[in-house]
């Protein structure tokens, strides 16, 4: 015979894990928040909505598709934040509920607003991911606007760059490169256009990429800087693979783009666009900087 059946012998019986108790706070409720983990200070950006107008101990409710983005890094309530609108607002606050569907937290210090640069870029429909890639380095650079131009040798991949997926993806990662950078100011996003309209509505100074010729990028900088050259607003053109045709470049010109030229290498158009919009933003900062002195 046998000696007395263990437990874990026992037909049906199952080990059964000690589960952790759970911060009431964690879930909306009222118990106290671990402040003994929490930072002093804000390390991570979220949307909130609603944000113009609002007072310091005002509650905001965070933006529905950052609620999952919270519960991933697992904050709890008590625990400081950044929240931005998208448009210029950005705050210190404090999550102060959390549940599946809504988070919502209380404002407690305003950020300086950052000023928006007057900066307009015309990228061509290209690849995919490329352009993507694009999007993300100049919303951390500061662009206001980004529109996807059907220059004549980029048409063939025009219906892409209208596609519903693309402009949801191209959002996505606007916003995540705006809370990763720090700035305050979503870049309107357009669907791609043909070139002519895109001239038609052009106000204000332009450069255009151009590998065939032009004032050098650094000659076209220092003139800029010193008040002779492209002033607010600033679009920058960056033309397809291939390059623009003769008639693209005689139109772009006779609405006011200057030529600039970057390199004698080939570059590819991400490149070539993340190297002027660059050299574009510091020389409007320097610029807004200058006239503020001065003023």
């Amino acid at each position: 015979m046998g000696g007395p059946l263990r437990r874990s012998e026992h037909k049906g019986w199952r080990r059964r894990r000690k589960r952790r108790p759970r911060d009431a706070r964690e879930v909306g409720g009222d118990g106290p928040p671990a402040t003994d983990t929490l930072p002093p200070v804000s390390d991570q950006t979220f949307f909130a909505d609603g944000l113009a107008g609002l007072e310091a101990g005002a509650r905001a409710e965070l933006a529905s598709d950052e609620v999952s983005h919270v519960r991933a890094a697992r904050l709890r309530p008590g625990r400081r934040l950044a929240v931005i609108d998208g448009a210029g607002s950005r705050w210190e606050a404090e999550l102060v509920a959390l549940d599946r569907r809504r988070a919502s937290c209380r404002l407690l210090a305003p950020v300086p607003p950052e000023p928006a640069l007057p900066l307009h870029l015309w990228a061509p429909v290209a690849n995919r991911d490329r352009s993507l890639w694009l999007v993300e380095k100049v919303v951390e650079l500061g662009a206001a606007t980004i529109a996807w131009i059907e220059w004549e040798r980029s048409r063939s991949v025009a219906d892409a760059g209208r596609s519903e997926s693309f402009l949801r993806r191209a959002e996505g990662r606007a916003r995540a490169a705006l809370k990763q950078s720090g700035r305050g100011w979503l870049p309107r996003l357009r669907s791609p256009v043909a070139p002519e309209e895109a001239l038609g509505r052009h106000e204000g100074a332009g450069w255009l990429a151009d590998a065939e010729g032009g004032r050098r990028l650094g000659d076209a900088i220092v003139r800029g800087s010193a008040g002779g050259g492209a002033g607010p607003p600033l679009t920058v053109a960056v033309g397809p693979e291939g390059g623009l045709t003769h008639s693209e470049r005689r139109r772009c010109r006779a609405a006011g783009f200057e030529p600039v030229s970057l390199s004698p290498a080939t570059l590819r158009f991400e490149t070539a666009a993340v190297v002027v919009v660059g050299w574009a933003a510091a020389m409007l900062e320097e610029t807004k900087t200058k006239r503020t002195t001065r003023g």
